[in-house]
């Protein structure tokens, strides 16, 4: 997530950790919800533990840092939901 330089995967994207490929996305895009673009990907379990910091996203041969979101990103009170 980068609120400077906003940027949507496509998937494919490589994830790095540390200047090394860990892992890949899977889907991506902005979310409303929470205002900015998030990503699905895969990344190895022993990097997949909260507080793991170091990610990257290359996209579009840009390097782009990434939050490792362990939480579901929802509103699981329904407040702001519209009809």
């Amino acid at each position: 997530m980068d609120k400077t330089r906003p940027a949507d995967v496509i998937g494919d994207e490589p994830v790095f950790h540390d200047g090394k490929v860990v892992g890949w996305i899977t889907s991506g895009g902005y979310a409303h919800y929470s205002g900015v673009s998030l990503a699905l990907g895969y990344v190895p379990a022993e990097l997949a533990k909260a507080g793991t910091t170091g990610f990257e996203i290359e996209i579009i041969g840009n390097m782009r840092p990434a939050t490792l979101q362990l939480e579901p990103v929802l509103d699981p009170s329904g407040s702001r939901m519209r009809a």
